[in-house]
């Protein structure tokens, strides 16, 4: 137990460690076995909680005022370190990875490109796709979500991004180069092998994204898609993106678009799967804003307020981003505890997300949650869908607007059923650094 002196009054962390650390390996076991298991253990233990990977330490904040103090000051809690570094081998310096000091500058030039107005712009995209994809599908069709849904969300970055078409098989390709790569990424940071096509995934979406950028710059100016605008972006000094930094946005870019949408849409339907109230009361909404069961629009948002509730409780379910490293830059005192430069910090959306301190019955999909009156009673800094501070997601909503206007598109048209014989269960993909459902199908059922 600690104290933590604030200007009015002292709060009392509880610091522990975390059981069950084995000789050399410490708690890589049961991060292996089952992570969102472990993680989800941890608020019992206390406010701030020492894990090992290995032979390094890091702690985990589970109390809402520690995660605010990790969250809003960047500069002292930074992305970096040598746990970092791996991660940056496959998605660059861009605006995920890069450190604080490379971020406000990115983050600048980038901004302008995901105002509301821009984002409406986008949105006709989205319901292109989304209607696309409802097309798609036939009456008592077995359908693999996480794959069909990654397509989705592939396609409307390309179009968005580079306004040009993804063929299946690119996005095929794309998708396992990223699982593969990033499943290597995890393991390094586990201090484990990499496992078998690692390098060759990475050399992929380097040569992938390259072409993508060359056939981009032949096709003449007069554009009006986000690449375009990121080419023309100038920093204060006037200066533009480098060829490296285009690449790096590009990547981080086609990763945020694609896996942490398809991650969060097949969360979604993998859950009202197992909650026919809750798919029954979202279908009711559809049908009364989206007459003859047509696709979403940009203006239909903000009237389909439930189903927003839905993807937000998703969002707390299963986090796309669960888990995110920093690394303390100075001498800092967190819960009562000096952290020391170097030091590491693991944030976890799902740690916080199933803090029952935080969310009340943690282990309920309760959508309502999310009406206003309840929502205004939560933490500040305990939901952290987009991650939070400074270092929120830039796109946090363009990915809104795409997965409320992709699930209310489909779900207009489609009852997803469980297909029989098929376990729908909690467990995600292991050793994945977006957090994802393990095979998933539904029987989409003509409504």
């Amino acid at each position: 137990m600690s104290s933590s002196a604030g200007s009015a009054t002292t709060t009392t962390y509880r610091r522990a460690d975390a059981p069950g650390a084995w000789p050399g390996l410490g708690h890589l076991p049961a991060l292996v076995r089952d992570p969102a298991g472990f993680l989800g253990r941890l608020p019992e233990l206390g406010d701030l909680v020492e894990i090992r990977l290995g032979p390094t330490r890091l702690v985990v904040p589970c109390h809402p005022e520690l995660l605010r103090q990790v969250y809003a000051d960047d500069r002292t809690f930074d992305k970096g370190g040598p746990l970092y570094q791996r991660f940056r081998r496959v998605l660059g310096n861009g605006l995920a990875t890069c450190a604080h000091a490379d971020h406000r500058r990115q983050r600048r030039m980038l901004q302008p490109e995901f105002r509301p107005e821009r984002v409406a712009e986008y949105a006709a995209v989205m319901t292109r796709e989304a209607a696309a994809l409802a097309d798609s599908w036939q009456p008592g069709e077995t359908v693999e979500v996480f794959p069909a849904c990654y397509r989705f969300g592939l396609r409307v970055v390309a179009r968005t991004l580079l306004g040009t078409e993804v063929p299946d098989e690119l996005a095929d390709r794309l998708q396992q180069a990223f699982a593969t790569a990033f499943a290597g990424a995890l393991r390094r940071v586990m201090l484990l092998p990499t496992g078998p096509g690692y390098r060759g995934a990475v050399r992929t979406l380097e040569r992938t994204v390259a072409e993508l950028v060359r056939e981009y710059r032949t096709g003449g100016p007069g554009r009006d898609d986000l690449l375009a605008g990121l080419l023309a972006a100038r920093d204060e000094d006037g200066s533009a993106l480098s060829d490296a930094e285009l690449h790096d946005q590009v990547v981080t870019l086609l990763l945020a678009g694609a896996e942490t949408t398809a991650s969060q849409l097949a969360w979604t339907l993998r859950l009202l799967m197992t909650h026919p109230e809750v798919l029954a009361t979202l279908q009711t909404e559809l049908d009364a804003v989206l007459p003859g069961a047509r696709p979403a629009e940009w203006a239909d948002l903000p009237h389909l307020r439930y189903t927003a509730r839905v993807l937000t409780e998703s969002l707390r379910r299963r986090p796309p981003g669960w888990v995110l490293l920093r690394t303390c830059t100075r001498e800092v005192e967190l819960g009562g505890r000096t952290l020391t430069p170097g030091s590491q910090v693991l944030l976890s959306p799902y740690v916080a997300h199933h803090n029952p301190r935080i969310f009340a019955d943690p282990a309920r999909f309760d959508p309502d949650r999310w009406l206003p009156e309840r929502a205004a009673e939560l933490p500040r800094w305990g939901f952290a869908g987009f991650s939070n501070g400074p270092r929120q997601c830039i796109g946090a909503d363009f990915a809104r607007a795409e997965a409320t206007i992709a699930l209310a598109t489909l779900l207009a048209r489609w009852h997803p059923a469980p297909v029989p014989g098929d376990p729908l269960d909690d467990r995600p993909v292991r050793l994945s650094t977006v957090l994802q459902p393990g095979r998933l199908r539904l029987r989409a059922l003509s409504r």
